[in-house]
Order: structure tokens, then C-alpha cells, then sequence
């Protein structure tokens, strides 16, 4: 928590008092919430930003596509509102980056919907897709619908027992707030986690060491060929912590970053400044290098960025999950008994 924050505590004191007394009128049901009929999960945070959301819901996907699942977004960063249902037309301004990348990475082929009344859209799914896995992507502080399973992701450098709740820090609500979850992620490690590990997590934060597991980043291959080999990568990116990808190229290239904020909209500004940069080195073996997400926001700048004369490479990510049969168990029994339930 940076020191000069602090002078914010007393919004945070208030903005607390608002954010848990919502939830305890959910809990007690004077707010009313839609329990969704569908098998759903909901793939949320407590923290702010950047704790790996998309990849446990790409991952969810891969694992569940013989339940034939269907993505729910708000569609953060969208030029639009209300409903919408991609289809080979959309980008990243009508539904979001985020949403784009699920929509192209499987190929058309998995549902994506954006909508900021999760209800709405739930509604939608239930009458048009009724035999579907309804996969929330962040949703966890959206309580006008009642998922039937919870996963709750935070990063192993940032829990949510060393953060206070916004704006001194970056939790959207209190840590009690975890009690809702199923299961809790911890993110982005960067080595296997050892017993003691999981003691002191589970301690710190209130859970059954049964609820808790661990994960890492991964990282597909980024050149295919042998022969492409390269001086300089230049990494261009817009994503809340390109420090990950940062030093995972580090150690193999010599990189150079471009960083902007998380979920930036590109300009044609922008890209002229990159133009500028990229113009100034002066090795000629150069690839560009941007992530997936990233790439959703570039598409309309493609040719512009082709016409540096870099190759350009967009780099995967996935996650490793530590104890992965256990926690796919876990998900696969509530998925079979929501089943059987809606039968």
C-alpha cells in the first residue's frame, strides 16, 4: 500500500461500510438475487486488475467444452452497451477486448456474450442455449444473479490479506468477502509451492487448505522456426502487469518495452509514437511482440504495424495449476450435480 494513500482512509472506511452492507442485504435476501438454473461458474477477484482472470477462463473452457460452455462478459473497455452476442464482425470495440480474444482463440466456436445486466444475458443463455455451462468472467461483485460455483483468483505477490479495500488499496470489498467463493486461486507463482506455503495462505486468509490452490503463468512457444532469431524484442503491450512477460523474455532476448495502461484503447497517435521508437534502434534483427489480449485492441492498426518491416508475434499465455486433479474434481462433482439437478 503506497504511504500516500493512506490519507485516503476515511473513503475507504465509507466505501466499506456501503460495499459489506450491500452484501449482508443480499445475504439475508431483502436484495434479491436470480439463482441461474444453468451450471454456471464465475471466475471473479476481490483485487483491482490483473490478478488472471481471462487465462481460468480460457482453461475452464478447454476443460468443459463437452458441456458446451458459453462466455459472459460485462465487456470491459467496449464502446457499446447493453446485449450483445459476437459474431464474425465484432472487435474489440463492440465487445471488449478480452471477450474478442475467447471468441478467436476458440475459434468461433464457443458463445461469447457481453452485457452489463448479468441477468439479462443470463436469461438469454437459459432460453437459447439451455444445455450450456454458463462461464461468468468476472462477475464475483455482480450479485443480481447467484452462480452455482464460485472461483475467486488473486496473485501470490498481492493477497488480499496484505491490501486494504479502495481507494487506499485495491480490493473491491472486504476479505470476508472470499467467504462466497468455492475455491480460491492464487495466481501467477513463480516456483512450486511448498507446504509451508499453503499453511500460511490458507491461515491468512480464513480458508480450508481443501478450497486453496496454486497456479502459474505458461507460455506457448513463440517462434516456430528455428532460424527466427532475433536481436532485439521490442514488447509492445497494454495489460496490468506486463512485468511477468517482461522478464520471461528477458531471459532469453534482449527486450525493449512499450508499455500501456491496462485495456488502453490504441490510438492512431499511438501508433505513430511507436513508429518513432521502433524507428530508433538500430539493429535490424527486431521482432515486435505483443500478447493475445493486446492483439484484439491492434487489429485495426495491423497493416500500419506490418509496415515497420518486424515480424510480429503474439505471444500465448495459459496456466499451470498445482494439485490439477483435485481442483478439476472439485468442479467436475458440482457440474454433475448441477446436471442432474436440471434434469
Amino acid at each position: 500500500m503506497h504511504r500516500f494513500r493512506i490519507i485516503l482512509l476515511p473513503f475507504s472506511l465509507i466505501y466499506l461500510a456501503i460495499v459489506s452492507l450491500r452484501n449482508c442485504l443480499y445475504d439475508v435476501r431483502i436484495f434479491s438475487s436470480y439463482e441461474i438454473k444453468n451450471p454456471s461458474i464465475c471466475v471473479g477477484n476481490i483485487t483491482v486488475g490483473g490478478t488472471g482472470k481471462s487465462p481460468l477462463v480460457a482453461y475452464l473452457v478447454e476443460q468443459f467444452r463437452e458441456q458446451n460452455p458459453v462466455i459472459l462478459s460485462r465487456g470491459y473497455g467496449r464502446k457499446t452497451k447493453g446485449f450483445i452476442l459476437a459474431s464474425v464482425n465484432s472487435d474489440a470495440n463492440e465487445i471488449g477486448d478480452e471477450p474478442l480474444m475467447y471468441w478467436k482463440r476458440f475459434e468461433h466456436s464457443v458463445p461469447v456474450i457481453v452485457c452489463e445486466d448479468r441477468k439479462t444475458a443470463v436469461l438469454y443463455i437459459e432460453k437459447n442455449f439451455p444445455n450450456s455451462l454458463i462461464i461468468l468472467d468476472d462477475a464475483f461483485q455482480h450479485r443480481k444473479v447467484k452462480p452455482g460455483f464460485s472461483i475467486v483468483c488473486m496473485t501470490v505477490d498481492r493477497p488480499i490479506f496484505k491490501d486494504f479495500v479502495f481507494p487506499t488499496g485495491n480490493l473491491r470489498e472486504g476479505r470476508h468477502g472470499l467467504k462466497r467463493a468455492d475455491l480460491t486461486l492464487v495466481t501467477k507463482c513463480v516456483e512450486v509451492t511448498t507446504k509451508q506455503s499453503v499453511r500460511f495462505f490458507a491461515t491468512k486468509l480464513n480458508l480450508n487448505s481443501e478450497q486453496l490452490f496454486f497456479s502459474r503463468i505458461t507460455y506457448t512457444k513463440l517462434f516456430e522456426k528455428e532460424k527466427d532469431s532475433f536481436e532485439k524484442i521490442v514488447l509492445l503491450t497494454g495489460i496490468a502487469k506486463p512485468e511477468y512477460l517482461n522478464r520471461y523474455l528477458s531471459e532469453k532476448f534482449e527486450v525493449e518495452g512499450i508499455f500501456f495502461p491496462d485495456h488502453h484503447n490504441f490510438s492512431q497517435k499511438d501508433i505513430e509514437t511507436i513508429q518513432q521508437k521502433v524507428a530508433t534502434f538500430e539493429t535490424k534483427s527486431l521482432a515486435l511482440v505483443t500478447t493475445e489480449k493486446d492483439w484484439m485492441r491492434l487489429l485495426p492498426f495491423e497493416n500500419q504495424l506490418k509496415a515497420l518491416n518486424s515480424p510480429i508475434y503474439i505471444q500465448h499465455m495459459s496456466i499451470a495449476i498445482e494439485n490439477e486433479t483435485h481442483f478439476l474434481e472439485k468442479i467436475k462433482a458440482y457440474v454433475t450435480r448441477a446436471n442432474e439437478r436440471s434434469c
